[in-house]
């Protein structure tokens, strides 16, 4: 076999791989007793037809089988004699099978870029400060509030902003069809309502039939109502009003873990406390990556950048459907979205080879005992028992990347504890 290799770029080679005419020969020799052996052709008993006969029945068949074998095989035998690890799927070209002469085919496939990191120790930077101020104390405070904000109908009750009500809506459209949504939930006075809601809905009460007309606005969200005036009427079942607790002992004790207030707000101020150190060190390892990443720049496969955005956009049609939206039907332009997806993908991509290139550098792995404790934390992250996940990592070939993402970790750790951080405490 001989093997021809062109280096187009860093990131892409082409090979150009030949067999010799009697190597073909005799593949195709086999391949055609296999032939034989299995076809059944009047006048023979099966297997037992002539091999000219069975060239001269299946010899388009069996050159296309005979191309598809020596590709396989050659090229499986000369990326592993070259010492290539190719990604992804290798584009083929130019295959010259021609009877009593070499085999021919080229083909050309993306690698990891060779190249040894550098400047990556003593990368300087600034860790944000870490305070809990009183006001953010009280924000979170306020928001405990009003989650556990209640909503009662009061009979009689007028509606005024920043009650409910709960009706029955139907909307006409100029032009399009009309449309009904039965006990829905309204805010009086909402900030993103539309002021003909806001106005037309103050003054509601329980058993009231509204009528009025909202034109929405030409750059609305949902285009089908974009630019268009629309009839409602709306029957009022009920009108609810806000009904937030007071801040002091007995809510934090109705809270269940507290005996005060100020028992409530030294959890707060710890949780904000931990909760922006986590931060802290988020933004710490973000701005030693980035650093490192502008001192190594490096041409990036196009293939694992296909890969990584679509990956991303597999990710967002996934929550789209977890919140009962139809991606097929949702009004997103995917192109957009998959251009603005295309460089928060390479800058992933580049992050990865580097910091694998900075584990090999550094000789950083993953002994046994830390990817069982990963494994396990994992595990309980995600609430699956130990064994659970590891079986579905083992069925689905993950184990191996699992442990290559461990790997990344530990390198962007290492560039951490030899980076020089500015205001650490």
């Amino acid at each position: 076999m001989k093997i021809e290799v062109k280096d187009v770029s860093p990131v892409r080679k082409e090979m150009a791989i030949e067999a010799a005419a009697d190597e073909v020969a005799h593949e195709k020799e086999e391949l055609l007793r296999r032939y034989g052996r299995q076809a059944k052709i009047p006048g023979f008993r099966q297997g037992k037809a002539p091999l000219s006969v069975i060239r001269a029945r299946f010899g388009r068949e069996v050159d296309e089988d005979l191309k598809e074998r020596l590709v396989a095989r050659l090229y499986t035998e000369a990326i592993r004699e070259k010492g290539f690890s190719p990604l992804g799927d290798p584009m083929l070209k130019e295959v010259t099978l021609e009877e009593g002469q070499p085999f021919r085919f080229e083909t050309s496939f993306e690698v990891v870029p060779e190249f040894t990191p550098k400047s990556y120790r003593d990368v300087e930077v600034r860790r944000p400060a870490v305070e809990v101020t009183d006001h953010d104390v009280k924000s979170a405070l306020e928001d405990l509030q009003q989650a556990h904000t209640r909503f009662v109908t009061e009979e009689g009750k007028v509606a005024a902003t920043g009650d409910v009500i709960v009706a029955d809506v139907e909307g006409t459209p100029e032009g399009g069809e009309t449309f009904h949504r039965e006990r829905i939930v309204m805010e009086v006075g909402a900030p993103n309502s539309l002021p003909e809601f806001n106005e037309n809905l103050e003054g509601a009460t329980a058993g009231a039939a509204l009528e009025f007309t909202v034109q929405y606005p030409d750059g609305y969200d949902a285009k089908d109502l974009a630019g268009k005036p629309v009839v409602y009427r709306l029957q009022v079942h009920e009108v609810k009003r806000r009904e937030v607790p007071e801040l002091d002992d007995e809510f934090a004790k109705d809270l269940g873990e507290f005996g005060s207030l100020d028992e409530l707000e030294g959890r707060i101020r710890e949780d904000l406390l931990e909760r922006k150190k986590a931060e802290s060190d988020s933004a710490v390892r973000q701005s030693v990556i980035d650093k490192v990443l502008l001192e190594n720049p490096i041409p990036l496969p196009d293939v694992l950048v296909e890969g990584e955005t679509r990956h991303r956009l597999e990710d967002m049609v996934r929550i789209m459907m977890q919140q009962g939206v139809d991606p097929r039907s949702a009004e997103v332009d995917w192109k957009a979205l998959r251009d603005r997806q295309e460089e928060p993908a390479r800058k992933s991509v580049h992050a990865r080879l580097v910091l694998d290139a900075v584990a090999r550098h550094e000789r950083i792995e993953v002994q046994d005992e830390e990817m069982a404790e990963r494994i396990r934390k994992e595990a309980e992250r995600i609430g699956e028992t130990e064994q659970k996940l590891r079986a579905r990592l083992e069925k689905h070939d993950g184990l191996e990347a699992f442990k290559i993402q461990v790997v990344r970790e530990k390198s962007l750790d290492f560039l951490v504890s030899v980076a020089n951080i500015q205001g650490e405490e």
